[in-house]
């Protein structure tokens, strides 16, 4: 899991300050200033990793569609108190792994070239960002697709794809094993000690 995150991380740069106008030549070259400002303050200071991950970037992510998505089934099963503290949770899950990843990552990225695709569905406007992140040592990049869909008037990430392994398909298999064992507040209760260590 630490694997995909940092993978996650090398291409989430493309996300930091982006999300909020449509994809586009001016928004490929807003993301790649934020980006190379964002690589330039971790490598002078690591220590701002936790802020960059909380304030800048995981505020695109609309962490209640996610949950919904890795609950699958069991999100039905749920009541709105388990709904919003799982979530809450689940926010604290990725703000502690992406902020190690951020720093292990921040000085292996050489290039990172990006795409997109936009889309209709169901009323609703989606995107998808394609993003091939070059490491220093490595010759093949790592490809990360971003699903985002237009919603409160911002693009919002409901899912991310590394290497074919989508975050929400993955999380759903561990986490579904984990209520099946210990139950839903067993989980809840899992991610809370992790968050807390």
């Amino acid at each position: 899991m630490k694997q995909l995150f940092t993978h996650v991380v090398l291409a989430g740069f493309l996300m930091m300050g982006s999300l909020s106008v449509w994809a586009s030549p001016e928004t490929e070259a807003l993301v790649r200033k934020n980006t190379n400002e964002v690589l330039e303050a971790l490598k002078a200071d690591s220590s701002q990793v936790y802020a960059l991950v909380n304030e800048i970037l995981l505020p695109h992510f609309d962490f209640e569609r996610m949950s919904k998505l890795v609950l699958s089934k069991h999100w039905r099963r749920t009541t709105e108190d388990q709904r919003k503290r799982f979530a809450n949770e689940f926010r604290g899950l990725l703000v502690r792994t992406y902020s190690s990843a951020l720093v292990e990552a921040a000085g292996k990225v050489r290039k990172i070239d990006y795409s997109s695709k936009d889309k209709k569905k169901r009323n609703r406007l989606q995107s998808i960002v394609y993003t091939k992140v070059y490491q220093r040592g490595k010759p093949k990049p790592i490809e990360a697709n971003y699903d985002m869909y237009y919603h409160d008037d911002k693009w919002q990430v409901y899912n991310v794809t590394v290497g074919g392994v989508s975050l929400v398909t993955n999380y759903r298999t561990e986490f579904s094993n984990d209520i099946k064992k210990i139950g839903v507040e067993g989980l809840i209760n899992k991610i809370k000690n992790q968050n807390s260590k």
